[in-house]
């Protein structure tokens, strides 16, 4: 009941911001498009933030993830993409009421895991300790962060087709590059 209720929460404050944008809406209105009472709104959420933060944690991860990891970098931007897209006033009033933190943490999060995976794949010939393995996931994630944040900002105007082929002939081979010079150093 616990998860029902919260999707619930979610697609009523998504409702409401069809309407109004975010710093207009109250958790009582919240409750009362769910038609549930505000005692159990503070069951599951301390505030909106904390409502928000779920759906980018779980919602939006469950979107990305699906009914498995994606099998390359390209297909896992293309899912987080796709999500912002189906999601865009979400995406938008949070991201401007918030200031981005939560969309970038978000994004932050699972760029980090998708590049990670071309690491872990490419590191097989090298000697790298985890310290220098994660300033490299770290630097590639920040990069895919940026252009991401820097989408949206920019009313998400760019074919993300494009994006991701561009990414692609930029990052094609720099992984093994670095990861060579970073186990050398």
């Amino acid at each position: 009941m616990t998860k029902m209720t919260r999707t619930a929460l979610a697609a009523a404050l998504k409702k409401l911001l069809e309407k109004k944008p975010l710093s207009k809406i109250t958790v009582t209105d919240i409750t009362r498009e769910c038609e549930i009472n505000r005692h159990t709104f503070y069951y599951h959420f301390r505030d909106i933030y904390d409502l928000i933060e779920w759906i980018y944690v779980n919602e939006a991860e469950q979107y990305i993830i699906g009914d498995g990891a994606p099998v390359t970098w390209q297909e896992g931007l293309r899912r987080l993409f796709q999500y912002i897209l189906e999601n865009e006033k979400f995406v938008v009033e949070t991201y401007m009421f918030f200031q981005k933190d939560n969309l970038l943490q978000f994004v932050h999060k699972h760029a980090a895991l998708l590049v990670n995976h071309i690491v872990e794949r490419e590191k097989a010939d090298f000697v790298i300790s985890q310290e220098k393995q994660k300033f490299a996931v770290d630097f590639y994630a920040y990069a895919l962060e940026g252009i991401i944040y820097a989408w949206v900002k920019n009313g998400m105007k760019q074919d993300p087709e494009e994006i991701i082929r561009m990414l692609s002939a930029m990052i094609q081979g720099t992984g093994e590059i670095t990861l060579r010079q970073l186990a050398e150093m």
